[in-house]
């Protein structure tokens, strides 16, 4: 039935035209033109850079001794270090960039290791920052100006991989060798210290 409906007002439709009620234009303006859908096919995601994409060199300690005033002395030291620029064929001095440690600069007593015997001293801890660093340093291809051992091995690195730090005695001495300035970056977490040298941008 509804094919013969069908048939019948197609018929109806052409008789229209050929009497002229209705010219063949007229037909094509009221008959519904079907929607158009284009496709666009999804754009393959593109990856993007490591957020890390400058940095040269990174190496992480972990924390072996959970004593609050040395982690407390090891946060307050980097916060001070942390972003800090060293210029092409600049010297970088870690005891100039900390200054003396003192209880006025917010550091606390710790343990520290002083002529083979482990007693407290202001701001104990912060050797495993310069130890870090040094390493750091190392895996960047920099040169190493000055640098002193403890008179034992420490924990937290190989042996023969520590570097000590006294004010006005020994020191961690660091050239930028590179033709760019190169920027320390310190991440802390519960347990561990990451330190990147990462080429800054200008």
């Amino acid at each position: 039935m509804r094919r013969i409906g069908c048939y019948f007002c197609t018929a109806a439709v052409f008789m229209l035209i050929l009497s002229g009620c209705f010219t063949k234009k007229d037909v094509e303006e009221q008959t519904p033109m079907q929607d158009i859908i284009t496709l666009t096919p999804t754009p393959t995601p593109v990856p993007t850079e490591a957020a890390d994409k400058n940095e040269i060199s990174s190496y992480t300690t972990v924390f072996y001794d959970k004593n609050e005033n040395r982690i407390h002395n090891i946060k307050t030291a980097s916060e001070e270090l942390n972003h800090t620029v060293i210029r092409p064929g600049e010297v970088f001095s870690f005891n100039e960039a900390l200054g003396r440690r003192t209880k006025e600069k917010g550091y606390k007593e710790a343990p520290i290791l002083a002529h083979g015997e482990k007693t407290k001293g202001t701001g104990g801890g912060i050797c495993q920052i310069s130890s870090t660093l040094y390493n750091a340093a190392l895996l960047a291809d920099m040169e190493i100006v000055e640098r002193h051992r403890h008179s034992e091995n420490v924990p937290y690195v190989p042996e023969g991989k520590d570097a000590t730090v006294v004010y006005n005695s020994k020191d961690l001495k660091i050239r930028n060798t590179k033709d760019y300035p190169v920027e320390i970056v310190i991440k802390i977490t519960e347990d561990e210290i990451k330190i990147s040298l990462v080429k800054k941008e200008e």
